[in-house]
């Protein structure tokens, strides 16, 4: 007994020090600051929710060898002295690694100076601007940059609204004075006029601004549009005004105005307004459906883009830590080594984030210089030679101007802001719609190259010196009518459904439509059921049956759930030309019913789009411009993916109950007289050939996988009883061979009194737990 504690001795002392291999585990802390109390607590706390969300997550998982992440949550309270005060105390915490947070810019820019002093990295989800970037030279913005968005807003208005003579209302703080400055110049450089300039205070009440400041009826007529540079709670004063006031233009806001306010007011007052914003949940990715579905189990609230941008904050933080908890960081974990480690985050290694993908660093991007040859290049071409993009069958007129941007940043903020698209999105019968034609910069040094043949053909334009690809957007629909065929051996699945399409672009021929597939499909059958070509809005509708490839994950069988999934893309349109988007409006999301074979039950279904990346270049040279460098090429999908849950009862009687009575009958063999040795090992060795064979018979229904299905572990134990009991056969024979058969009927009775016991008690414990993990 001694030597055996001896040698256990070490044994223990390892496992104790070193449990399951997470000995070297960290706890990292992360200081998040939002406005959780007073009347902007409700900007806030969809901050600390989501952030406690992902800690939640990230911890469950282990993070990277047991690594865990730990909030310190402190309240701003949306002002700029107590802010300070809170930062101050953050601080004096060695241990803290980072700070994300703000709502508000005024409460960011009073702590930039704390945290530029302690040279903390802080991550700013919602607060842009280059004020704050170069007042702390440790922020990182994810959102996009008030100076972008303002400058985007004048270009939208004018090349694709073709709206001019502007009414400009903006708010007069930090925000709303960096997006009207940026609107007015690129406004002077693509000949935008701004006929009337109104100032709003953040927290407008007066029920007669409009009234007093737009008083001029004649005037308000000849505006073209209305452009809002304010936040969601001045425009939710204003813009019920401006249309009580007469004023029906076009009204173009910015990203404060996703709010969920907007889509409760009447459609006499949203009817024409267009949000600018660099994330919408209708063409959100998988990630951000995950998020939001399980935001909204745990809160019982739909999250907010301040809460996805949260998100993402935390995901570029915890993905630093783990590149430099890799042995081949050379680097520890510390303030600077998270600073150097995020401004590096390169374009061609991006993180597939919530809100998009996340990198601040392009080392590839070559767009001036290619702007710069093609613009050389047509201003030396014959007078009336010269292709604008009218001319070269553009949707959009090219007005090239001396004024360039890139994701290249120079100065004091560069590599320090995620460079994002803007996307536009109008209200209509209470939800943000895709507006029809996106505006995209391009990124692939192949498209550059190309910029001349591009514009000709329409794929591309340039306004003030800034190339855009004018992707056009088309909505898919799908209504599955019936799933015919779950097929687990071959991990396939058939269905009958119904697609649609719509579009609006005059540049997408029926020849286009044709080509949008279901990228997943082995086999499809396809046949036009319904069409309309004849208004704006063109329409086409398939009845089609795919069979599909999909994935089963079978090591909870028999009590598994699985996913259908279904990806609908373009054949060769990448999302440089194509952006794919649900038409989640009118997808019936009734329960489907009919499923065969008839052992799943619906439980729901996710439609989202997504961006696929095949792991080739087809052999396209332009792919592969030189050494190191392979262009991301993407392609937008709409994918639906439909959850189902095996139903247990069917297998109690095929599975269970066959491998009960089998064991059932091994373990009766136990009150079998022990001297009948012969009839005992024969029915034991028969039973153990009897599951054996049992066991191969059900693996040959499944494909051959390479891990083991929760059943797996039915017939393992049913083996180790069965030889437990050959053994013990065995053991009780010895025993009465050597004149000890009152201690063999001892042996035997508790042998078989406990086996069954035994039993009962591991298998009723494994199937309480397979059904406790399966609900």
């Amino acid at each position: 007994m001694n030597k055996l504690l001896k040698w256990l001795l070490p044994l223990v002392m390892v496992v104790v020090m070193f449990p399951g291999g997470t000995a070297m585990a960290k706890t990292f802390k992360i200081g998040v600051l939002a406005p959780l109390t007073g009347h902007s607590a409700e900007k806030g706390i969809p901050i600390q929710r989501a952030a406690e969300l992902f800690v939640e997550q990230y911890n469950q998982s282990s993070g990277r060898d047991g690594d865990k992440l730990e909030l310190l949550v402190r309240d701003d309270f949306d002002d700029p002295e107590k802010a300070t005060a809170v930062a101050n105390e953050l601080v004096k915490d060695e241990a803290l690694l980072a700070v994300m947070g703000h709502y508000y810019p005024a409460t960011a820019l009073a702590t930039a100076k704390v945290f530029n002093a302690a040279k903390i990295p802080f991550l700013s989800p919602y607060v842009t601007g280059e004020e704050l970037l170069e007042a702390n030279q440790s922020a990182f913005a994810l959102n996009v940059t008030e100076e972008e968005q303002g400058a985007f807003l004048a270009v939208y208005t004018k090349e694709v609204l073709k709206k001019d003579n502007i009414l400009l209302v903006h708010n007069t703080g930090h925000m709303g004075l960096n997006l009207k400055k940026a609107f007015m110049d690129k406004a002077a450089h693509i000949n935008l006029t701004v006929t009337k300039i109104v100032p709003a205070e953040r927290e407008l009440s007066d029920k007669d601004w409009a009234a007093k400041n737009l008083s001029d009826a004649a005037m308000n007529k000849q505006f073209g549009a209305v452009v809002v540079l304010a936040r969601s709670e001045t425009g939710l004063v204003v813009l019920p005004q401006l249309r009580e006031q007469g004023i029906k233009q076009p009204v173009v806001a910015t990203a404060n105005w996703t709010n969920d306010k907007f889509l409760e007011m009447s459609e006499e007052y949203t009817d024409g307004v267009y949000v600018t914003s660099p994330f919408l949940w209708d063409i959100a990715n998988e990630s951000a459906s995950m998020f939001a579905r399980d935001y909204e189990k745990k809160y019982h609230k739909k999250p907010t883009f301040a809460a996805a941008m949260t998100w993402d904050s935390l995901l570029l933080l915890s993905k630093t830590i783990e590149g430099l908890e890799k042995p081949d960081s050379g680097k520890a974990v510390s303030r600077a080594s998270v600073r150097e480690f995020l401004s590096n985050i390169d374009w061609q290694d991006a993180i597939n984030g919530v809100t998009g993908m996340l990198y601040f660093k392009n080392k590839h991007d070559k767009t001036k210089e290619y702007v710069d040859q093609y613009l050389a290049k047509t201003s030396k071409r014959p007078e009336g030679a010269q292709e604008t993009g009218e001319a070269a069958g553009s949707k959009l007129a090219d007005k090239p101007m001396p004024h360039a941007t890139s994701d290249a940043k120079a100065g004091v903020t560069g590599n320090r802001s995620v460079p994002r698209d803007i996307y536009v999105s109008k209200i209509e019968k209470g939800r943000y719609k895709v507006a029809p034609l996106q505006l995209v910069k391009p990124r692939e040094e192949y498209v550059l190259k190309e910029l001349d043949e591009r514009i000709h053909k329409g794929y591309v334009a340039i306004f003030d010196r800034v190339p855009y690809h004018l992707v056009d957007v088309v909505f898919v629909g799908v209504d599955i009518v019936r799933i015919t065929d779950v097929n687990i051996k071959d991990m396939m699945w058939n269905v009958d459904l119904f697609m649609w399409f719509k579009w609006t672009s005059s540049q997408l021929a029926v020849q286009d439509i044709e080509k949008i597939v279901s990228i997943n499909a082995s086999n499809e059958k396809s046949v036009l059921f319904m069409e309309d070509l004849s208004h704006a809005t063109k329409f086409r509708s398939y009845n089609k049956r795919l069979t599909l490839n999909t994935p089963f994950n079978l090591a909870a069988f028999p009590f598994d759930s699985q996913t259908l999934r279904l990806s609908i893309g373009h054949m060769n349109k990448n999302s440089t030309h194509l952006m794919l988007v649900p038409d989640s409006r009118h997808m019936d999301d009734t329960p489907i019913k009919d499923i065969k074979p008839q052992e799943w039950d619906y439980q729901g279904r996710e439609v989202f789009s997504n961006l696929f990346r095949y792991a080739s270049t087809f052999g396209n040279p332009d792919y592969r411009l030189f050494k190191g460098y392979k262009s991301p090429v993407y392609y937008s999908t709409v994918n639906l993916e439909i959850d189902i849950k095996r139903i247990l009862q069917p297998y109690l009687y095929t599975f269970f109950l066959p491998l009960l009575i089998i064991l059932g009958i091994n373990l009766l063999i136990l009150w079998v007289p022990v001297d009948q040795f012969a009839p005992r090992i024969n029915a034991s060795l028969s039973g153990l050939v009897g599951i054996l064979v049992y066991h191969m018979s059900q693996k040959n229904t499944f494909p051959k996988v390479g891990y083991t299905m929760f059943a797996d572990y039915y017939f393992l134990l049913a083996y180790a009883f069965v030889v437990t009991m050959i053994f013990s056969n065995i053991v009780v024979q010895r025993m009465i061979s050597e004149g000890q058969k009152d201690q063999a009927k001892m042996w035997n009775r508790k042998l078989s009194i406990g086996a069954n016991f035994v039993s009962v008690i591991v298998y009723g414990l494994m199937t309480a737990f397979g059904i406790y993990f399966a609900e």
